[in-house]
C-alpha cells in the first residue's frame, strides 16, 4: 500500500496524512524524496478507517488462534501471522480452497495419504479442515523418512488430541491400500521421479483424488531430443523449462488416460517460487482411452523420452 501511495503521491501529491489507530505523515520535498515524519497515537480516532481492499477471506482466517500453527511457528500466541511465515500461510489457504472444490469426492471413514509430508503443514491443515471445520470423521496419514520430523509431528497431535492424525518414517513403496480405505493422496515438491511413484501409487489405489505439486524435474532434461526443436533445446535454461512443461504435460495425459478428469493449475503465485503447478485429479467412471494413449506414445516416440511414469504405468501392465 505504501509503495502505490508514493508513487500516486509522485504524480499529484506533496503529502499524505493516513489516519487510522496511528496517524502517519509522508512528505515529498522538490527533490521527489520521501520522509514520514513519525507515528503518533491519535486520541480522536475511535475506530481504524477501512481501506478500498478488502480482507482476503482465507478458510483458515488470519488473527484467528490456531495451536497447531503456533506449534508449527506459523503465527504468534495472539494469531497473527508471522511475517516470514506469510507466504506459508497463504499457501495453505491456496491447498484448502483447491481441496474444498472437491471434498465431496473424499468418502466418510477414508484415508488421507500425505507423500513426503515433512513438516506437515498441509497434513494438519487437511485434518483441521476435515474433522474440526467439516466434522467428518477422515483419517489422515504422514509418511516422511526422517525420524526427527516424523516423530515431532506426532508428538504434536498427540498434544492436541487429533486421534485421526498419524506420521510414519516409512518409504511410500512399501504402502498398501488395506479394505480401499486410501481416497486420496497428495505429494506436495516431491523432487524430481517422486512425483511419478505417488502419482504410480495413487491411480494403482483407485484413489478417488490426487493433489501434486512436482519440484526439480531432471529426468526428461538429459533425455530430450529433437532435431526440430534445436531453437529451443540448444539453450540450457530453455531446454530446461520447457523439459519441466513436457513432464508434466505427459503425467497428466496419463493420468488422463487412466480415467480421472484432470486440471492443471497454478497452486501459488509465480512470483515466490517457478515450482507453482499443481496436477489435480479426481477419478471417474470412464475406462482407459486407448486414442490419448496412441497420441502419447507418438509424443513420447517424437521427444526420444522415457518417463518414468510412462514405464510405470504402461510397462507393468
Amino acid at each position: 500500500m505504501i509503495d502505490y501511495i508514493l508513487e500516486v503521491m509522485e504524480e499529484n501529491f506533496k503529502q499524505c496524512n493516513i489516519t487510522g489507530n496511528k496517524f502517519i505523515t509522508i512528505l515529498m520535498n522538490k527533490k521527489r524524496n520521501f520522509t514520514i515524519t513519525g507515528v503518533k497515537n491519535n486520541i480522536n480516532s475511535k475506530k481504524v478507517v477501512k481501506g478500498h481492499n478488502k480482507a482476503k477471506n482465507y478458510i483458515i482466517g488470519e488473527g484467528e488462534y490456531v495451536d497447531w500453527m503456533y506449534q508449527l511457528g506459523l503465527m504468534d500466541k495472539n494469531g497473527a501471522i508471522l511475517q516470514h511465515k506469510q507466504k506459508k500461510f497463504r499457501q495453505i489457504n491456496k491447498f484448502l480452497e483447491m481441496l474444498k472444490d472437491i471434498e465431496s469426492e473424499i468418502p466418510e471413514n477414508s484415508i488421507i495419504i500425505d507423500m513426503g509430508c515433512g513438516k506437515s503443514y498441509l497434513s494438519f491443515a487437511m485434518y483441521h479442515y476435515f474433522n474440526i471445520i467439516k466434522k467428518r470423521n477422515i483419517e489422515i496419514r504422514g509418511y516422511d523418512l526422517k525420524k526427527d520430523v516424523v516423530d515431532y509431528c506426532n508428538n504434536l497431535s498427540d498434544k492436541f488430541g487429533f486421534k485421526d492424525l498419524k506420521f510414519y518414517c516409512e518409504d511410500i513403496a512399501g504402502i498398501e491400500n488395506k479394505d480401499d480405505k486410501i481416497s486420496m493422496i497428495i505429494s506436495l515438491h516431491a523432487c524430481d521421479t517422486a512425483t511419478d511413484y505417488a502419482i504410480y501409487h495413487g491411480i494403482r489405489w483407485g484413489c478417488k483424488v490426487m493433489m501434486n505439486v512436482p519440484c526439480c524435474q531432471h529426468e526428461l532434461f538429459y533425455q530430450i531430443k529433437n532435431e526440430n526443436m534445436d531453437i529451443m533445446l540448444n539453450h540450457g535454461i530453455i531446454k530446461e523449462r520447457f523439459a519441466s512443461l513436457l513432464t508434466d504435460s505427459i503425467r497428466a495425459r496419463i493420468i488422463e488416460i487412466m480415467g480421472y478428469k484432470v486440471h492443471v493449475m497454478e497452486f501459488i503465485d509465480m512470483e515466490h517460487t517457478p515450482k507453482n503447478i499443481m496436477i489435480r485429479s479426481v477419478k471417474t467412471n470412464k475406462k482407459a482411452n486407448e486414442n490419448l494413449k496412441i497420441e502419447l506414445d507418438k509424443l513420447v516416440e517424437e521427444y526420444n523420452v522415457k518417463p518414468t511414469l510412462y514405464n510405470l504405468i504402461f510397462k507393468n501392465n
